[in-house]
């Protein structure tokens, strides 16, 4: 059993080092320090977009909200 370990583990190393292919360059950005890439430009935007003011107001009966918002369909529901 020790045999068929070894033997297992040592294959699988030796696979792993035997491949002599790099990995490829998956970056997509360019190089900070590379003076060809253009700067790009930016654009203010406004961070809170449609924003309108609420007050906070009383709480509502919940009876009744949830009573208008239940599906009306029939008498058994």
């Amino acid at each position: 059993m020790k045999i068929l370990l070894s033997t297992a583990l040592i294959s699988a190393l030796l696979t792993g080092c035997a491949t002599q292919n790099t990995p490829p360059d998956l970056l997509s950005f360019d190089s900070p320090a590379n003076t060809q890439t253009a700067i790009r430009s930016t654009r203010y935007y406004n961070v809170i977009g449609d924003y309108s003011h609420r007050v906070p107001v009383e709480p509502k009966p919940w009876r009744k909200l949830n009573d208008d918002q239940a599906p009306k369909t029939g008498a058994g529901s």
